[in-house]
């Protein structure tokens, strides 16, 4: 739990620093994006409305990714230092405003190898999460209400309160711009580095 408590926060750093220095949208909170598609394709805005969408795609495209390299090489290590290198290459500007979709396939492929290779939950977007923790407080606590253990309350409201803290750390950060980014690159480098045996990152099929 603490690795994926980890992550979260970093998608909410990532986050913070693209909607307020990297194009005004949003690299792991693919809803944002999407209700933006909307309010910008009603407004007559269909640039910003296409640029929500290059991300949508792009967040599809760093799932499927994710997915084969879970398949082939039954571990989450590979594609978190992949995701690492993309933001590391984001904080040198050499990425222009292809920043952003880099960062949502990465953000997309943060969370396929967290759910599949570590804990059963999304550390990138979280309004599903918080559905399932309304779900597990009704089982776990109103008497014949059956539910799965798998997904714990206390496990899904650290990932959303380190999710939180990690936008309000990330949004101190912005002032350094794209630049911020070279912290969560080092971390998540670090921990696609450790022994499995430290951060339960072991083989799970997807």
């Amino acid at each position: 739990m603490l690795w994926a408590a980890l992550l979260a926060g970093i998608a909410g750093y990532v986050d913070a620093i693209c909607f307020l220095r990297l194009g005004g949208a949003f690299a792991a909170n693919m809803t944002g994006n999407l209700v933006e598609v909307g309010l910008s394709a009603a407004q007559g805005r269909w640039g910003e409305a296409a640029w929500c969408v290059s991300l949508l795609v792009a967040f599809f495209l760093g799932i499927l990714v994710a997915r084969l390299l879970l398949r082939t090489h039954q571990s989450p290590r590979l594609s978190l230092l992949i995701e690492a290198a993309i933001m590391l290459m984001a904080a040198t500007g050499l990425l222009g405003i292809a920043a952003v979709p880099a960062l949502a396939a990465a953000m997309a492929m943060q969370n396929e190898a967290v759910t599949h290779g570590i804990v059963a939950v999304n550390v990138g977007f979280v309004t599903g999460e918080i559905q399932r923790l309304g779900e597990r407080l009704v089982a776990e606590t109103v008497p014949g209400q059956p539910g799965k253990r798998e997904t714990q309350a206390p496990i899904v409201l650290t990932i959303l309160v380190c999710y939180a803290a990690g936008a309000a750390i990330g949004a101190l950060a912005a002032r350094w711009d794209a630049a911020a980014l070279i912290l969560p690159a080092a971390v998540l480098a670090g921990i696609a580095l450790l022994p499995e045996r430290w951060t339960g990152s072991g083989a799970q099929q997807p």
